[in-house]
C-alpha cells in the first residue's frame, strides 16, 4: 500500500537529521574534509527552492583564473535515494579530484523528494550543466572537458542527466522549429559542452526491478539496505509506477540508440559486492560494452552499498582513498588527451 506524501515527508525529515549526524562523524576522521570554495545559485522556483552548485577549486584557482586558464570540471551528484543527502557529502571525493586531477568539482544540490519527485532531480542536473556551459568563461571552466560523477542516486544521475539533456535538446529544437531565437539559445549553451567520461559509484539503474527480488538475488541479503529505506526512497522519488520505466529513471530501459548517442565513450562503474544493485550494474556494463563503449567495471570486494560513507570515524579510510585516487588517475588521463 502506497504511503501518503505527508508521511513520506515526515520520514524524510527524520532521516535527513540522522544522516547529518552520520556525515558529521564521517567528516571528523582525518584528513580534514575541505569546504566548498564558493557556491552559485540557479534561479529559484515559485516556492523559493533553488538548485545550488558547490565549487571545490585547486589552490591556485584564482591566480590561474586571472591569467585566463580554464580548468576541466567534474560535475558531481550526491546520493541518498533522491530523498536524503547533501552536495557536500562527497567532499572527500571532491578533494581527491582537485588534488589528483587539478580540476574544478561542481557538486550539485538538486532538489529532493518527496517535495520534488521525479523528474525534478534529473532536470536540475541538466540545468546545472547548462549553467556551467553558459558561465564557463566567468568560472574559468573548460566545458569541452566535463566528467560526470555520482554516488548511489547520484550515480543514477551521472547516467540519466546526459540522456535527459539529449532528449531536451531534441524536443526543444522540434518545439521551437522556426523560432530561431529560442532554439539558438539552447544551441549556444551546449555548443562547447562535451561530456567525456562518467564515474558512477554503486548506482541504481532499474526501478522496474523489485527490491524483494534484488535482495533475494544478492550475495549477502542481510547486508543490503533495509526495506524501510528503500520503500521511502522509491515511493518518495517515483510515486507513479509508470514513470519507473522511463529511461530518465531507469537507464537500462533506454534504447541502444539513446545510450549510444547520449553517453560518452568512457564509462566507469564501481559496484559493491554485497550491494543489492550489483547485478543490474553488471548487466549495464555488458550492455554498454556491446554498444562499443569503453567501460571499466570495478568490483569493490566485501563492501556494502555506500561503504565509503561510513559514519565510523575509525574506519579504514585508506581503502577508500586508494579507489578514489585510481578513479582520479583515469579521469586525469582522459582530460589530458
Amino acid at each position: 500500500m502506497a504511503q501518503s506524501r505527508r508521511w513520506l515527508y515526515v520520514q524524510a525529515i527524520f532521516w535527513r537529521f540522522l544522516m547529518r549526524i552520520g556525515m558529521f562523524l564521517h567528516d571528523i576522521a582525518p584528513p580534514r574534509v575541505p569546504k566548498p570554495s564558493f557556491t552559485r545559485t540557479l534561479q529559484p522556483d515559485s516556492h523559493g527552492r533553488a538548485v545550488v552548485i558547490h565549487f571545490y577549486c585547486p589552490p591556485d584557482y584564482d591566480t590561474k583564473r586571472r591569467l585566463g586558464h580554464r580548468f576541466p570540471v567534474a560535475v558531481n551528484f550526491h546520493g541518498g535515494g533522491f530523498t536524503l543527502g547533501c552536495a557536500t557529502d562527497d567532499s572527500r571525493w571532491a578533494a581527491a579530484v582537485v588534488k589528483e586531477v587539478d580540476a574544478v568539482v561542481a557538486s550539485v544540490s538538486y532538489r529532493r523528494a518527496p517535495e520534488y519527485p521525479f523528474p525534478t532531480a534529473v532536470d536540475d542536473g541538466v540545468e546545472a550543466l547548462l549553467y556551467l556551459a553558459a558561465h564557463a568563461s566567468d568560472l574559468s571552466l573548460d566545458v569541452s572537458r566535463v566528467a560526470l560523477s555520482g554516488f548511489s542516486a547520484g550515480g543514477n544521475l551521472a547516467v540519466t542527466v546526459p540522456l535527459r539533456l539529449r532528449e531536451r535538446m531534441s524536443s526543444e529544437i522540434k518545439e521551437h522549429f522556426g523560432r530561431a531565437e529560442s532554439t539558438q539559445h539552447l544551441v549556444d549553451q551546449t555548443n562547447e559542452l562535451n561530456i567525456v567520461a562518467i564515474f558512477s559509484w554503486y548506482p541504481i539503474l532499474d526501478y522496474m526491478e523489485s527490491r524483494d527480488h534484488r535482495r533475494a538475488m544478492s550475495i549477502m541479503p542481510d547486508k543490503s539496505l533495509p526495506a524501510f529505506f528503500t520503500d521511502l526512497f522509491d515511493e518518495a522519488y517515483i510515486p507513479d509506477l509508470a514513470d519507473r520505466a522511463s529511461p530518465f529513471a531507469s537507464p537500462v530501459r533506454a534504447t541502444d540508440r539513446i545510450l549510444s548517442e547520449a553517453l560518452p565513450h568512457d564509462v566507469f562503474l564501481f559496484i559493491c559486492e554485497w550491494d543489492m544493485l550489483m547485478k543490474e550494474g553488471q548487466t549495464f556494463v555488458r550492455r554498454l560494452e556491446g554498444l562499443g563503449k569503453r567501460v571499466r567495471a570495478m568490483m569493490i570486494e566485501k563492501a556494502c552499498h555506500a561503504w565509503d560513507k561510513s559514519p565510523n570515524p575509525f574506519r579504514d579510510q585508506d581503502r577508500v582513498d586508494i579507489l578514489y585516487r585510481d578513479a582520479c588517475a583515469s579521469m586525469k588521463a582522459i582530460f589530458d588527451r
